[in-house]
Order: structure tokens, then C-alpha cells, then sequence
């Protein structure tokens, strides 16, 4: 057995060194044809139920980027999606009053 030490010992916890980046590219089919919006810009978009900017225009997510497409048929694609195509077809009629939630995978 070691012997004890008559001096304590106040622990410390380290800096943080550890280092991670994330990224994400989403695209976020909304409708079919043309619209409007968001209403009201990076306030409108909202993460796990946080919108980016909060009432006063601070940032409550950080690195956050939106691109509006309106629908159009001569749209140019999202930078980063040029070449990306997926179509799923969920058969589900859409209407005004009735949210529809999928999850696609």
C-alpha cells in the first residue's frame, strides 16, 4: 500500500480541446408549385422547435444558412444539390387545414 498524502488535492477540470464541426445540407420540399415565404426570414425557420433568429433578431442557432426556391418551373437548384434527385411518392391529398407528417428514409 502507498502511502497517503497529507496535502489534498483541489481537482480541475481541463480546457476543452476537443474539436468537431458539423454539417448538414437539407432540402426541404414544402409544396408543389409556386409560394411565398418564409414570412418572416431566419425567425420563420425553426430547428427542434427553436427558431434561428429569436423576436428581436438575435441568433439563437449560429451557421445557419437558408435558400428560398419559390417553386417556379425554371428555377436554378440550391448550390450543392445540383445533381442530387430523389422522388418519393407518398399518395397523400394535401390540404389546407390538415398537417401531413412523414418520415423518409
Amino acid at each position: 500500500m502507498g502511502k497517503g498524502s497529507s496535502k489534498g488535492h483541489t481537482p480541475r477540470e481541463a480546457k476543452d480541446n476537443l474539436k468537431s464541426t458539423q454539417m448538414l445540407s437539407v432540402i426541404d420540399a414544402i409544396s408543389e408549385g409556386p409560394i411565398e415565404g418564409p414570412v418572416d426570414g431566419l425567425k420563420s425557420v425553426l430547428l427542434n422547435s427553436t427558431p434561428v433568429l429569436d423576436s428581436e433578431g438575435n441568433t439563437n442557432i449560429s451557421g445557419v444558412t437558408v435558400v428560398f426556391r419559390a417553386g417556379e418551373q425554371e428555377q436554378t437548384p440550391p448550390e450543392g444539390f445540383e445533381s442530387s434527385g430523389s422522388e418519393t411518392v407518398l399518395g397523400t391529398e394535401v390540404k389546407y387545414d390538415t398537417p401531413i407528417t412523414r418520415t423518409i428514409t
